[in-house]
């Protein structure tokens, strides 16, 4: 199967996945995180790194705008087991998307940077989480951190390579 076809698919069962964990939560609980260890557990051991890297960075920085009182999840604690579940299996799909594609990486960064708020806004009307803020004030700081995260995501995977 061609390349891009691969990355395209992967990125389809990403969003899937995402839909199913937004709209479920803690009703598949076990599920999303046997798919999303699964997931991790068929990438390469050093690729595991790098996505094990983001998961934690991601959670911490979804902790942070919790702690902050920006965003609250929906679910027990801080950060829902949910969501961690979809940051690992994000990590996961986004290295071996990483590694597979030909795009540099600041594109691929300025790609994730400009859809992930469209996912928060979306994850907000499907009840998985509240803005506490105004959505603007929320989206701008969303934006500010994935930059910021997937700059150093793939300033780190570049010196892999």
């Amino acid at each position: 199967m061609k390349s891009s076809v691969q990355l395209f698919l992967m990125a389809v069962a990403f969003d899937f996945y995402w839909t199913l964990v937004v709209l479920f939560r803690e009703r598949g609980l076990f599920l999303w995180l046997g798919l999303a260890i699964l997931t991790f557990i068929m990438l390469s051991p050093a690729q595991r790194l790098y996505a094990l890297l983001l998961a934690v960075a991601g959670c911490g920085l979804d902790a942070f705008f919790a702690l902050t009182g920006l965003i609250d999840f929906t679910g027990d604690g801080v950060l829902p087991v949910w969501m961690v579940a979809l940051w690992l299996m994000f990590a996961t799909v986004w290295t071996a998307l990483t590694c597979r594609s030909t795009l540099p990486g600041w594109i691929l960064a300025m790609l994730a940077t400009c859809g992930t708020p469209v996912a928060y806004v979306i994850g907000e009307r499907l009840g998985a989480i509240s803005f506490q803020e105004p959505t603007l004030i929320i989206v701008s700081w969303i934006a500010l951190g994935w930059l910021v995260l997937m700059l150093l995501f793939h300033v780190l995977m570049a010196r892999r390579q």
